[in-house]
């Protein structure tokens, strides 16, 4: 009896270190005050894929830009959601056009609590005066 309850043991000690060395970590959402997001980086992730930490789809200016850097701020809830303000450093050129801050929800899709750092950006890049537009430019959106 004594070898299974080793073995028992062992694989449950084996199981809690593969968990914790993951460090996954929740945090409830509307508590989020300011996310940092990089070009190049990817979120972390636990129950769906990593995505691409920032990721420009569509606006006038065709993703012509990448910012290396984009904060967004907590603005507070609309009642269904949290509203985001983000900046850049970016050429006066540019700005920022509609954004879509997403998070994985910790266990389920819409859980309050969120993965940490699993936050990442899809935006809009759009020209900031008509006199950078190109007439031939479309303003079509591309859907993820």
């Amino acid at each position: 009896m004594r070898p299974l309850l080793l073995i028992a043991i062992i694989w449950h000690l084996s199981l809690s270190l593969v968990h914790a060395g993951g460090q996954h970590r929740s945090v409830l959402l509307e508590e989020v005050k300011t996310l940092t997001l990089h070009k190049g980086q990817r979120t972390e992730a636990r129950r769906v894929s990593s995505v691409p930490q920032l990721k420009c789809v569509g606006g006038s200016a065709k993703c012509a830009f990448e910012p290396d850097v984009v904060q967004c701020y907590n603005r507070g809830s609309n009642g269904i959601d949290i509203q985001w303000e983000c900046t850049s450093e970016m050429p006066q050129k540019y700005k920022f056009g509609k954004l879509s801050v997403s998070c994985e929800g910790y266990n389920y899709p819409d859980d309050p609590y969120i993965l940490a750092g699993s936050c990442g950006l899809e935006y809009n890049l759009e020209l900031t005066d008509k006199n950078f537009r190109d007439s031939k430019q479309s303003t079509n959106v591309r859907q993820s």
